[in-house]
């Protein structure tokens, strides 16, 4: 069995909040959680965290989503 460490950090790499999960479980679901009510001006994250779900999520928040999006996209969107 193992397990995982998401953390959203600020700009100076700060822990701000820190989700263990299972080993199996994928990155982008524990990806709003750690962004729920964290004021910020971006949300910076690898393509593991590329889905338009969480992209409208940041948004909502009046965040800009810097994600790269993933190679199989059919419409990558720019970041």
């Amino acid at each position: 069995m193992t397990t995982k460490l998401h953390v959203a950090v600020d700009a100076l790499g700060n822990p701000l909040r820190v989700i263990l999960s299972a080993g199996q479980v994928a990155d982008i679901e524990q990806a709003a959680a750690l962004i729920q009510d964290q004021p910020t001006e971006c949300v910076i994250a690898d393509k593991g965290y590329d889905s338009d779900a969480l992209v409208e999520t940041v948004t909502a928040q009046g965040s800009q989503a810097v994600i790269p999006p993933r190679s199989n996209r059919l419409n990558p969107r720019s970041f």
